[in-house]
């Protein structure tokens, strides 16, 4: 077993702990996501020829793993556990997601789309399931009266906020939308990528989102205003504190702690930072509203 360790930064570290190959054919595994206890992760992917695709399913403290039964069509694209719950949700390339229970390791129930499953989320509140295609129609399920809620176009990749549920991300191509649930009203449009999203994914704070393109990680704050950060620099003389810009605004965030402070810029928009650990100056570009741009030195 290989227990290398990756250094990321003084006091912090990502050690190899277990490995679990799958005893099923598969040409890639996709998408996994782990158990509210963290003792179970469920994973699934591309199938093989001849082959449906089948959730694999390990157990992180007995090292046991095994491959379900029955299976979908095609190629499975997302995985997520109902919080607090052994009941996970695929979504598919054959138009269905199905509801397994990790423990029982059976299909607990199916519901369909008309195009390509490809994302889906739990309410972190319970029985409500979200489901999202490449056609952009997002399907919301009360899991206990097994009814459709709600039907709507809005994108492909859904995420709701941790803790209350009470925003919705949506990624539609390269922009992130925030809806209020249940309500659905539009609150914030995220743009700022290029290529089409990827992955999306909320901080335990619930006001950062992160989200990735094939080229490119970004990290927006919903406290300001769901601007997009564009740079990032260590503080010169804070080994442990980052500095964050993008549109009118930079932080400094405290790695470890979680404490986050906010510098307002008014008009500007900072797109670039330089640190020189010599003299611990911080050197900043912006551009305000009327195309002003300017090179500011801090310490």
């Amino acid at each position: 077993m290989d227990n290398t360790y990756q250094i990321i930064r003084d006091g912090y570290s990502i050690r190899h702990c277990s490995r679990f190959p799958s005893r099923h054919p598969c040409r890639k595994l996709l998408s996994c996501d782990f158990s509210s206890d963290g003792k179970i992760v469920a994973s699934g992917g591309e199938t093989a020829k001849k082959h449906g695709a089948k959730p694999f399913i390990c157990n992180v403290e007995s090292l046991d793993s095994v491959t379900t039964s029955e299976s979908h069509s095609s190629t499975i694209f997302d995985v997520r556990f109902q919080p607090g719950s052994t009941i996970f949700a695929t979504s598919s390339a054959d138009k269905t997601v199905k509801l397994w229970d990790a423990k029982k390791r059976v299909l607990c129930n199916v519901v369909g789309h008309t195009g390509t499953v490809r994302s889906l989320d739990f309410l972190p509140l319970g029985g409500i399931l979200c489901s999202s295609d490449t056609c952009d129609v997002i399907k919301v399920w009360d899991l206990n009266q097994r009814v459709m809620m709600k039907n709507f176009m809005a994108g492909s990749l859904v995420r709701f906020q941790p803790g209350s549920g009470k925003l919705l991300a949506v990624a539609n191509q390269n922009v992130i939308t925030i809806l209020e649930y249940p309500s659905l009203v539009f609150t914030n449009s995220l743009q700022g990528h290029v290529k089409n999203i990827c992955s999306l994914c909320w901080d335990v704070t619930r006001q950062t989102i992160a989200s990735v393109s094939e080229d490119c990680v970004s990290v927006w704050s919903l406290s300001m205003d769901g601007k997009r950060f564009q740079s990032v620099i260590f503080h010169p003389r804070h080994r442990n504190v980052l500095v964050v810009s993008g549109f009118q605004c930079m932080e400094l965030w405290t790695l470890g702690y979680g404490k986050i402070h906010h510098i307002r810029a008014s008009s500007s928009s900072f797109t670039g930072l330089a640190a020189c650990t010599g003299d611990e100056f911080i050197a900043s570009t912006t551009t305000s509203n009327d195309s002003e741009s300017m090179v500011n030195i801090s310490k």
